[in-house]
């Protein structure tokens, strides 16, 4: 286990250091009191060569292996359920928008995880779309796709 972490690690590290190079060339928009584009790539970055180090540190130090996973079909199913529903999500996001692709999203991921409560998944769906949307546009002045709600929003 300590070998594949520590080969993970070394990939990781050249993935992001290619990254974090990538984005250090991203042009500048020049606009005031707007956030530059390079702004969370570079908090992905960061991230990312952060959690790789912790990883290649712990792959070098000495100590017993940790132990490998065993998934139950139920857990494997819940795995393909919501990478199912990410990679629709992706696919509508740019044509539908923003808040229209994450309200069903976030309910059917709500669903995926347990939330029975129809007024729950209806409001909490809801809430964090729009949440999250506003925090984006007012809070980093970063407009997220408006896709069919253009002229609305």
């Amino acid at each position: 286990m300590k070998q594949r972490n520590l080969i993970a690690a070394l990939v990781l590290l050249a993935l992001s250091g290619g990254y974090a190079y990538m984005t250090a060339h991203l042009p500048a928009r020049g606009i005031e009191n707007m956030t530059e584009p390079s702004f969370f790539p570079w908090i992905v970055a960061t991230l990312l060569l952060m959690l790789t180090s912790i990883l290649l540190v712990q792959s070098l130090l000495p100590g017993p292996a940790a132990a490998t996973w065993n998934l139950s079909a139920a857990a494997r199913s819940k795995v393909a359920q919501v990478l199912g529903l990410f990679a629709v999500y992706v696919a509508v996001l740019p044509s539908l928008g923003f808040l229209v692709a994450s309200v069903p999203f976030f309910g059917a991921m709500m669903a995926v995880y347990g939330e029975r409560r129809p007024v729950w998944l209806v409001l909490g769906s809801f809430g964090v779309a729009v949440g999250l949307f506003y925090l984006f546009r007012l809070v980093f002045t970063i407009y997220l796709p408006a896709g069919v709600l253009k002229g609305l929003i």
